[in-house]
């Protein structure tokens, strides 16, 4: 990730941790990641880069300190943008329209499913029987080699073009044309991340997010059953919640208190009371039990005493009493709450 990269990901009035972000891209989900994450706006980027190495944002933000777009807070981890910084981004503001669905699936995987079925057809289109497949992982090509099998036809081709073509008219001209270039067909072999920066003057990671942005919006119209996607996709919708957190939410659905399903799982009630903030912040508004578990006593107590921007909030600077009477949770799970309200950031 170069410094232009790292500029579109910071905020002119919040300081941003680099290790918050670096974290998401990395996938090191802990519940305060996570709840940065969400403050940040940033969640889209879990798991967009695992290989990330740690300390690897530190180089681009001492280039933006230096181009006087950005400024250090209290520690070094903590950027934000200057006036001149926000300017700059602004000129060059091409965030990704389908971002906010973007931890419903597996986006890797699909990009990976979605250039090699690209590739198989048109091979096919060409009746070429010999040439040489993409490289990718053993499992990708177990999946394309079954749906190819099972949806082959003479139609495919032109239902496979039509579908990406329908897609790609729904993307800005840039984003489509970019995905197009990423794609290997016969006698085109597709174009990489970094060839097609240099030949746009982009940074790599902004043609990958182009990618996916494409990705995920040929896999959204591929949920119709009738598209010809659709079962090449269909196993790789997921939860953004992981599947113990789900096992404690389901719980707590049912009325049951925290130290009970802590019992009957054999896990701590620390560990479900995690699990539950981690679904408070990647679930909407409506999924999660927010009545059942922030009374309105506690909601009125902590609305009486806590004043000002969200992020500003501190658990230790509540009244004794309030500390005594509600848990870190409480106070977590009530800003989850009003971040979700749009309250709190006046």
């Amino acid at each position: 990730m170069e410094a232009a990269d790292l500029l579109a990901l910071l905020d002119q009035q919040q300081f941003r941790r680099l290790r918050v972000i670096e974290n998401l891209l990395r996938e090191k989900k802990t519940v305060s990641t996570l709840y940065w994450g969400l403050r940040y706006r940033l969640l889209y980027l879990i798991a967009l880069d695992k290989k990330m190495a740690r300390g690897a944002l530190d180089a681009p933000a001492q280039v933006l300190i230096k181009r006087g777009w950005a400024e250090t807070g209290e520690t070094p981890d903590q950027v934000r943008l200057t006036a001149a910084g926000a300017t700059e981004q602004a000129a060059h503001d091409e965030h990704p329209q389908t971002w906010a669905s973007w931890g419903m699936l597996d986006l890797l995987a699909a990009r990976q499913r979605l250039l090699l079925a690209v590739q198989v057809v048109s091979q096919y289109a060409h009746s070429a029987k010999r040439y040489y497949p993409l490289a990718t992982d053993l499992e990708t090509r177990q999946a394309v080699r079954n749906w190819f099998h099972q949806s082959k036809s003479a139609q495919l081709p032109e239902q496979l073009f039509d579908s990406l073509k329908s897609s790609l008219e729904k993307l800005p001209p840039v984003t489509a044309g970019v995905v197009t270039d990423l794609f290997t067909g016969h006698g085109q072999p597709g174009l990489t991340a970094d060839q097609l920066a240099l030949s746009q003057e982009r940074t790599a990671w902004s043609v990958t997010l182009m990618q996916f942005d494409g990705v995920m919006q040929i896999a959204q119209d591929a949920r119709e059953s009738d598209h010809p996607l659709s079962a090449l996709f269909r196993p790789l919708w997921q939860s953004p919640v992981t599947r113990s957190a789900q096992q404690t939410l389901a719980a707590v659905s049912q009325g049951r208190r925290v130290e009970q399903i802590a019992t009957v799982r054999q896990i701590k009630p620390g560990t479900a009371r995690e699990h539950l903030l981690e679904a408070a912040i990647l679930l909407p508004l409506a999924q999660f039990p927010y009545d059942w578990l922030l009374t309105p006593p506690m909601r009125a107590a902590f609305a009486a005493s806590l004043t000002g921007p969200i992020d500003t909030w501190q658990y230790t600077a509540l009244p004794q009493a309030l500390q005594d009477r509600y848990t870190f949770f409480d106070f977590r799970l009530y800003a989850i709450w009003c971040d979700k309200r749009g309250v709190g950031d006046a």
